[in-house]
């Protein structure tokens, strides 16, 4: 890089920068004054009234909802074959892009030999060829039998 080039930042990604910012101080504020007026309330109930009323206490602080299951943990276990199926599809289709990536880059950067456009064609074809059996393997698993109990939710859902 030259030396007498100085990275400049535009005012449009500066711009950027501070109204996220902005929005995400503002957030947090507001979310902290609802919660220090939701203890003046609790604090002048208990002022005006000298006890508390469960009932009021719940609707000012009402109970957290459960936390999902585990969101960077693995999906729970399904005992049929459809999330195997699924699994493997994505690591073919993975390794699809990444053949295409490297015959990309063989083809502009490679040695002579390997910038011949036949070889190019062909290492593309092998690529297509795996991104389809990758796409088969993914409707495959669309028609495998799934588990008792998501056939049970499917079943009662579609009669109502």
């Amino acid at each position: 890089m030259d030396p007498s080039v100085v990275p400049v930042i535009s005012l449009g990604a500066a711009a950027f920068w501070i109204a996220l910012a902005a929005v995400l101080i503002a957030g947090s504020y507001f979310k902290w004054r609802r919660e220090v007026l939701k203890q003046q309330t609790l604090l002048r109930l208990v002022e005006r009234t000298g006890q508390l009323d469960e009932q009021q206490v719940k609707l000012l602080f009402p109970e957290p909802p459960p936390p999902p299951h585990n969101v960077f943990g693995p999906p729970p276990r399904q005992p049929d074959g459809r999330r195997g199926l699924k699994i493997f599809a994505t690591i073919v289709l993975s390794i699809a892009v990444g053949l295409a990536i490297f015959v990309t880059i063989i083809f502009e950067y490679g040695p002579p030999e390997m910038q011949d456009p036949s070889a190019v064609v062909v290492g593309y074809a092998v690529t297509a060829l795996i991104a389809c059996f990758g796409l088969g393997l993914f409707v495959a698993a669309r028609f495998v039998r799934p588990p008792a109990d998501e056939r049970d939710r499917e079943t009662s859902s579609v009669g109502k």
